[in-house]
């Protein structure tokens, strides 16, 4: 976790949300959860330091599945990139959506996958998109997401981070 909150952070994320998930394999109880948003704290603002970022993005508490789904809700964008979703064509039309100032919530699967049930919750409120023909891990689907949404809004911008 804390290699992706580093790699997420540098690639431009507001914020990051743990989420515990049915097929998560670690498990967080409240007194582990605090300490470790504090420690995750401390990485993102030096990842953000190194990568020359004028925000620092904030790591909250771990929230369940539940409470992410209505927490994104009032987001512009709510992506989901779900292995059992076929072909790039859904991600690149999703993607041309999107414009600069919108917010935008990536919800990426657990070490197990997304469980059926969880799918079955968002697929009429988010965007299920491929990221591509292969099962990747949490850590490089994490990454191969944020670098599509990045080539996507910087591209339309200057590139420089608000």
């Amino acid at each position: 976790m804390e290699w992706i909150i580093q790699k997420t952070v540098e690639l431009g994320v507001y914020e990051v949300i743990p989420v515990a998930m049915k097929n998560c394999v670690v498990k967080l109880d409240d007194k582990k959860a605090k300490s470790k948003v504090t420690r995750w704290q401390a990485i993102a603002e030096s990842a953000a330091k190194q990568s020359k970022r004028s925000l620092i993005p904030e790591v909250k508490m771990p929230m369940s599945y539940k409470e992410a789904v209505a927490y994104a809700k009032k987001l512009d964008v709510k992506l989901v990139p779900y292995e059992n979703e076929h072909g790039m064509a859904g991600t690149k039309a999703a993607m041309e959506q999107i414009k600069k100032g919108e917010s935008i919530a990536v919800f990426i699967g657990p070490e197990g996958g997304f469980a059926p049930e969880e799918i079955e919750m968002v697929r009429d409120e988010m965007q299920l998109i491929s990221l591509g023909r292969r099962i990747l891990r949490t850590e490089t689907a994490g990454i191969v997401a944020l670098a599509i949404l990045g080539y996507q809004l910087e591209s339309q911008t200057d590139g420089r981070d608000e």
